[in-house]
This record gives structure tokens, C-alpha cells and sequence, in this order.
């Protein structure tokens, strides 16, 4: 009897063995969903968070599998790619990275869900749209990343470089969520926040012609944007006014340098997009490992760069003061 206990032990052990070796091996699966917005189309968050992910021990083909869906689109013409990847994913995916405002079409699906779902990143604003703060846990299937750039702070940058600056344009194309979102985020800002510049709002679905017109005919100083303006930034250009604006860039910190210095962008802030891919990884290897829930997971801030472009100051005849350059992160010279 002896031998046969022993046997069954040899048994159980093996059993055991290939029950555990199959949990450690059992694959999770990633989708991402992002949107054509230039220059890269959220590349560098897919990059930063596969890459930190590697580091975490998931390896793609290995315990980790990764499905990428890339809109149609930059704007509202992209929704059914999105409605049809949650359709096909939603029953096997173990977390959802939504990139952008897309983020706000496949919450409407997945609030009902018990799949987590990352927004990698969002604005600030949008985030709110979601959630009722991202400063405490959620208690929902939904966190993620979000970037600032706070209207007040582009602002502030205004009024360091064009200390006379009377008229400050938000150039923007209604069509695309996040242009009227961070209108709105205008739109609100009060009289102190202001600063004593007038903001005046251009819409970009008349075509840039009349949006050149419109900055023309309002006397206009500077202008800036986020999508729209951005997608138009080389027709603007005609203008010939000073850009101080946000950029929803996935380029880093050491590409803005090559890319504003022969333009009219004379400062604005940024949000590294690779990093925002990282901080979702570390969100979502905690939550696969067990360490924390979505409902537990508190979100976290983008790391807001604001630059200032000497060369372009030197292109409109600015001097700029010490307290501007002591306001920034980068400077390009």
C-alpha cells in the first residue's frame, strides 16, 4: 500500500504542477483602440506600454496577447470602428486601452461591463465627462491617464511673451469632440483666469479661409488650438501670428525641438504620450497580478511640459523676459 500512496502523491504532484504551470502561461488579453491623429496615431503609447509591460514580466505570445484597432478617422466617422471592436472584444478582452476621445463612445459600452478599461490618455475635461473626479478611486470598471493643459496656463504663457496682448483666438473645428470640450474648458474660465485677453472662438468648419478672414477682421494677437488648429497648422501659418497653443502630440520631449523651431509656435505645453502608455502599463500589471482593482485604481496625470520657441521669438521681434523662461520646462534655442 505503500507504493500505491505514494503513487497517488506522484500523481497529485504532477496534477498540481501542470494546474499551476497553466495558470502561470494563461495568456491576457490587451485591446487597444486609437484614432488617426498625426503625427503617429498614439503610436508611442502602444510602444511605452508594451515595452513597460515586457518589463513586468507579459510577453506577447507568451501570457500576454495584444489586439490594435486604428479608427478610420480622427473625428465622429471613426464610432462604428469603435462600436465593432468592443462587440468582438468585450467577452475575451482583460483590459480595454482607449486612446483619446474615443475613450468617451467605448464607456457608453463598457459601463455595463465588468471588463476594465483604461483611457490612455484623455483631456482632463473629457476624464470628467467619465468620471466624477480623478483624484479618488472610481469605484467603476474605468480609469486611466489624463493631460492638462489648463486654458488659464496658456494664457499665462500669453501674457509673459505678448505682455500687450488685448485678443486671443481658440481656433477649433466643431466636429471633433475634443476641440468643443476644451472650448467649453474656455468658455469657463473667469475674468481673473483671463487675464484681461479677450478669447474669441473660430470655428474651422467654414474652411480655413474664413477662419484666416475671421483672425484678420477680430484684430487678433496670437491663437492656438489642440486638434483642429493643429490638423490646419500649416495653412494658419498664412496668418503670420504667433501660435501659443496645446499640443496632443505622441512625439517626446527630445522631438519638439526639431519640430516647432522653423514655425510660428511660440510656446504651448505638451504631454509626452509614450509616458502616458508606461503609466497604463504599471496600472494594468498591478491589476492582473492582483495587487488592486480598476475600482481601486486612482487616475494618474500626463507629465505637462511647457516650452518656449526662441527661434520664433526672434522671428516676430520678442524679447523674452527671465520670468517666462523660469515658467517652462523646455526651451528651444
Amino acid at each position: 500500500m505503500a507504493w500505491f500512496r505514494g503513487f497517488l502523491l506522484g500523481l497529485l504532484f504532477v496534477a498540481t504542477s501542470a494546474w499551476v504551470a497553466a495558470g502561470q502561461t494563461e495568456k491576457k488579453q490587451v485591446v487597444f483602440i486609437r484614432y488617426r491623429i498625426a503625427p503617429s496615431y498614439f503610436s508611442t503609447v502602444v510602444a511605452g506600454f508594451k515595452q513597460t509591460m515586457e518589463a513586468r514580466g507579459y510577453s506577447p505570445g507568451v501570457n500576454i496577447e495584444y489586439k490594435d484597432v486604428l479608427t478610420r478617422s480622427a473625428d465622429q466617422a471613426s464610432i462604428p470602428d469603435v462600436l465593432k471592436a468592443i462587440a468582438k472584444w468585450q467577452d475575451s478582452a482583460d483590459m480595454f486601452i482607449t486612446c483619446g476621445w474615443v475613450s468617451m463612445t467605448a464607456r457608453e459600452q463598457l459601463k455595463q461591463k465588468k471588463v476594465p478599461q483604461l483611457f490612455v490618455p484623455v483631456l482632463e475635461s473629457v476624464a470628467y465627462q467619465m468620471l466624477p473626479s480623478v483624484r479618488t478611486t472610481p469605484e467603476t470598471n474605468l480609469s486611466g491617464v489624463y493631460l492638462m493643459y489648463p486654458p488659464e496656463k496658456i494664457l499665462r504663457l500669453a501674457r509673459l511673451l505678448l505682455p500687450e496682448l488685448k485678443r486671443y483666438a481658440f481656433v477649433y473645428d466643431s466636429r471633433i469632440p475634443a476641440d468643443l470640450i476644451f472650448k467649453a474648458a474656455y468658455e469657463n474660465l473667469t475674468e481673473k483666469e483671463s487675464l484681461g485677453i479677450s478669447i474669441y472662438f473660430i470655428d474651422l468648419v467654414q474652411g480655413v479661409d474664413s477662419a484666416l478672414k475671421a483672425l484678420q477682421t477680430n484684430e487678433i494677437g496670437a491663437y492656438g488650438g489642440i486638434v483642429g488648429a493643429f490638423k490646419k497648422r500649416q495653412e494658419l501659418a498664412a496668418s503670420k501670428l504667433p501660435v501659443i497653443t496645446s499640443f496632443t502630440l505622441d512625439i517626446e520631449k527630445e522631438e519638439i525641438d526639431a519640430y516647432v523651431r522653423d514655425s510660428h509656435i511660440l510656446a504651448g505645453l505638451f504631454n509626452p504620450f509614450r509616458y502616458c502608455g508606461e503609466q497604463a502599463a504599471e496600472m494594468t500589471a498591478d491589476i492582473f497580478e492582483g495587487k488592486v482593482t480598476i475600482e481601486k485604481t486612482i487616475p494618474r496625470p500626463a507629465m505637462q511640459m511647457a516650452f518656449i520657441n526662441m527661434a520664433a521669438a526672434r522671428k516676430f521681434n520678442l524679447k523674452v523676459p527671465f520670468s517666462a523662461l523660469e515658467a517652462v520646462d523646455l526651451v528651444v534655442k
